[in-house]
């Protein structure tokens, strides 16, 4: 065996390998590393995550804000370009995904947008540096996001319920109040469409002490009549408890009659309690700005405050129990209903049907007022000497005038009746305060007592009455009126103060009730000189609360959204609204000029836009 000659370097090299194979120092080290990379890997996986989240938050609210604004139908730019707009000046146009996409109608605009954005994972990759350190390029993930949004103007029924009392001539109030409900209407029938979809009508109901339904409503209703003058329903409490205002049932109104409250010196009539014809009516589910806008122009504040009565006929006009009449008009000659409102009021529970009231006042609920039932259908014993029976019976001359203080009490008799006649020239008694001379057995008009009694029973027995509440006319156009007629003529304290103060100085008119057949039920010193004919506690304003509370109420219940909007208002007027308001939201209390911003508001809400995707 030939022996290996001895090689120095080769044991050397053998033996540091074989001390470096077996050697533990710096073991830690490498371990280390390995954790700090693994560190650094997921720490910054989740620095690259809030990376990502930050990226897509800010790429979907760009995009939310852009499409909002772009389907906002007061935008008068175009929807594409106004997303555009959006992402330029965010710094993120390259991010836009394509071209808007736009839907849009007369009444509704639809805008889509897409955007997505490549993110490079920055720590994603570290492993690959040791895995692939020659391969190029880092991981990015795709942040992407769609928006959608829509603004539509969809089936929406409004009542406008606006105090037209007395108090709005103060201050300025009613000169604030037109051009702020006109913007109003404006704004909530600015996108509207003659088709059945997305349609808005708006009803506007001014109130006082009463409401006048306007000639239209009034004709297609059941009223007790007592007069032909004006037509303003009168309600019981119990239909405060309910939405519904049942159109076919029997409603007694008010009577006609001016208050008189300054006894000035001047006795013609001025303004019924209720509105006549269509001064300050209603107007019901209308399109029409232009109505809308003549009807507030027009407001003529007048009267005591009754909000429950205002709010009553304005959840009315939304409920379905009025959709017969509202059918009935509309399309009609000379009614402001156009035919595509036929239907309405709507069902409460109908999809895609927003009914709304909105309800102002500057006062709080007062007393509501009407004539006693005796003069709203009684006979008077006043008799006028007319010239033409169709004169107004302010018309005519006071010394043609009569009154019967004798025979009342037996109806059907006529020879015992005896009249005073009015501004008949005759002797004065001064120290007893007395005319003479002027009584009679027969009124003025007639030619002897016979002639009055033999005319009175033909036309009597005939049924002389032409009307409810109309007293009859006799022969030459004699008339015996009734109270109605009188208080429809002359201010309350007129009637008193001009046609009977003479026969009551001069002892015809008993100063007791109760003698010689008058019919007056306290003392005649107290009738000639105080308004006793009205009544003044039909409601007060306590009871006007209950019922405005449970009305609203009700409403509520329904699905009906109130706002409020308590004007200049008093305590007992801001709490009342604010408790027949939907949410604290929806209550506005405001003065001056500041109710145009209240109104501009809710009819901000009222077309709010809706973000749908």
């Amino acid at each position: 065996m030939k022996a290996h000659a001895f090689d120095p370097l080769r044991y050397k090299t053998a033996h540091f390998l074989n001390r470096f194979r077996k050697a533990e120092d710096g073991a830690m080290i490498i371990f280390s590393l390995f954790m700090f990379v693994m560190i650094l890997w997921l720490g910054g996986m989740s620095v690259d995550l809030m990376r990502f989240e930050t990226t897509r938050a800010k790429l979907q609210g760009t995009l939310d804000r852009a499409t909002l604004a772009a389907a906002d139908l007061d935008q008068t730019l175009e929807p594409a370009e106004v997303v555009v707009d959006y992402f330029t000046k965010a710094g993120m146009i390259d991010f836009l995904d394509g071209v808007p996409y736009v839907d849009q109608g007369i009444n509704y605009r639809i805008v889509s947008a897409s955007a997505k954005a490549n993110m490079p994972l920055m720590f994603y990759d570290i492993p690959r540096v040791f895995t692939q350190p020659f391969n190029p390029g880092l991981t990015a993930l795709t942040v992407s996001g769609t928006s959608t949004a829509e603004e539509r103007v969809t089936d929406v029924e409004v009542s406008l319920v606006l105090d037209v009392s007395s108090s709005m001539n103060r201050d300025n109030r009613i000169q604030n109040l037109r051009p702020a409900a006109q913007q109003f209407v404006s704004t909530v029938l600015a996108n509207n469409v003659n088709a059945p979809q997305g349609l808005i009508t708006v009803s506007m109901i001014p109130y006082s002490a009463v409401v006048n339904p306007g000639t239209l409503i009034a004709d297609q209703m059941n009223i007790s009549r007592s007069h032909t003058y004006s037509t303003c329903p009168l309600f019981d409490s119990g239909i405060f408890n309910t939405t519904a205002l049942d159109m076919g049932t029997s409603y007694e109104h008010v009577a006609h009659f001016d208050i008189d409250s300054s006894r000035d010196s001047d006795s013609t009539f001025d303004s019924g309690w209720c509105f006549e014809d269509n001064l300050n009516a209603i107007i019901p589910h209308t399109t029409n700005e232009s109505t809308l806008h003549t009807a507030i122009d027009n407001l003529a504040p007048f009267g005591n405050t009754a909000i429950d009565m205002g709010v009553k006929w304005g959840v009315g006009l939304l409920d379905p129990s009025t959709r017969g009449v509202i059918t009935q008009l509309a399309g009609a000659s000379g009614s402001p209903i156009p035919g595509i409102a036929a239907g309405r009021p709507y069902d409460h529970d109908q999809e895609d049907v927003l009914k709304v009231l909105v309800l102002m006042t500057d006062g709080e609920n007062t007393r509501q007022w009407d004539l006693y039932d005796r003069f709203k259908y009684d006979t008077s014993f006043v008799w006028f000497d007319m010239d033409d029976k169709n004169d107004p019976l302010n018309t005519v001359d006071f010394d043609d005038t009569s009154v019967q203080y004798r025979g009342l009490e037996t109806p059907t008799d006529y020879w015992d009746d005896r009249f005073y006649w009015n501004g008949r020239s005759s002797a004065y008694d001064d120290q007893n305060r007395l005319w003479t001379g002027r009584f009679r057995n027969y009124p003025q008009g007639f030619d002897d007592q016979n002639d009055y009694v033999t005319t009175r029973a033909v036309v009597d027995v005939a049924g002389g009455t032409t009307a409810p509440g109309v007293g009859p006319t006799y022969k030459n156009n004699v008339r015996l009126a009734t109270w109605q007629e009188l208080y429809a003529n002359w201010e309350v304290y007129r009637v008193n103060n001009e046609l009977l103060l003479e026969a009551y100085y001069s002892g015809a008119i008993p100063w007791s009730a109760g003698s010689s057949g008058w019919p007056v039920s306290i003392p005649l010193d107290d009738y000639i000189d105080s308004e006793y004919a009205v009544n003044s506690n039909l409601v007060d304003g306590n009871a006007a609360n209950d019922r405005l509370a449970a009305i609203c109420g009700a409403a509520r219940d329904e699905g009906i959204i109130i706002y409020t909007v308590a004007f200049e208002a008093p305590e007992n007027g801001q709490t009342a609204l604010r408790n027949c308001a939907s949410s604290e939201s929806h209550y506005f209390d405001v003065a001056g000029t500041d109710i145009a911003d209240a109104f501009a508001a809710i009819a901000s809400d009222i077309r709010a836009l809706k973000l749908v995707q």
